[in-house]
């Protein structure tokens, strides 16, 4: 697998085109269809008393043609499609139903991954198309005792291949540069600090250390 280093001032990571980006949907996605006033339309919804929810199954999956079946039309291509073009088409041809209709299109699985020295390393779930870096850690809890801030790594796929940046997250004047937006399909790592190992040999050799103390000490007593 190919992959490239950048640091983080980059121009990939703060140009117009990064800051502007959009989700654009995929095979595999799973949606949410809202229209207010029309559940029976509806797949899953926001404006219900249950929310639309990946959890409870109220989605519908883009098949490998990249389309989806909606009420009342059918089959629907949605594949490279953002959700503001998606919705802008269905509320077009929902208006043939509905008198202006209100739609809300939300894609349930945008994930990125939260890896290394945090406190709950997981999966996370995005609600909107990107999330600053310092909002993302704070759903992880924040690092553990032992992460390098200095050395944060985000991977990130660029024209189909694997692009690493390094993020320092101790110098607090360069901090808007390091809150870069993270976007579905990122991985953040956090390493340890070399410490850690050291801390762990340290904890071994404690016991060890003990006896020879008592050795010396018994050898000395009975001088």
């Amino acid at each position: 697998m190919q992959s490239s280093v950048r640091e983080t001032n980059n121009e990939d990571l703060f140009s117009a085109e990064s800051r502007n980006y959009e989700y654009v949907i995929q095979a595999e996605d799973k949606l949410s269809v809202s229209i207010w006033g029309h559940d029976d339309l509806s797949v899953g919804s926001v404006f219900g008393i249950y929310n639309s929810n990946e959890v409870y199954g109220k989605w519908v999956l883009v098949d490998k043609e990249g389309r989806v079946s909606l009420p009342q039309l059918g089959q629907v291509k949605v594949a490279n499609l953002t959700t503001r073009q998606l919705t802008d088409s269905l509320k077009v041809r929902y208006s043939k139903f509905i008198q202006k209709p209100i739609i809300v299109v939300k894609v349930l699985n945008k994930r990125v991954s939260l890896l290394g020295a945090v406190k709950q390393a997981s999966s996370v779930i995005l609600d909107e198309d990107q999330i600053p870096l310092l909002d993302l850690l704070a759903k992880a809890e924040g690092f553990d005792y032992y992460a390098d801030r200095s050395q944060l790594k985000l991977v990130r796929k660029k024209e189909g291949l694997p692009v690493e940046y390094i993020i320092d997250l101790t110098q607090m004047e360069t901090y808007e540069q390091s809150n870069i937006l993270i976007r579905p399909g990122d991985v953040i790592y956090v390493p340890n600090k070399n410490g850690k190992a050291f801390d762990k040999k340290s904890n071994r050799m404690v016991p060890f250390l003990g006896v020879i103390s008592s050795i010396a000490v018994l050898i000395s007593v009975t001088k």
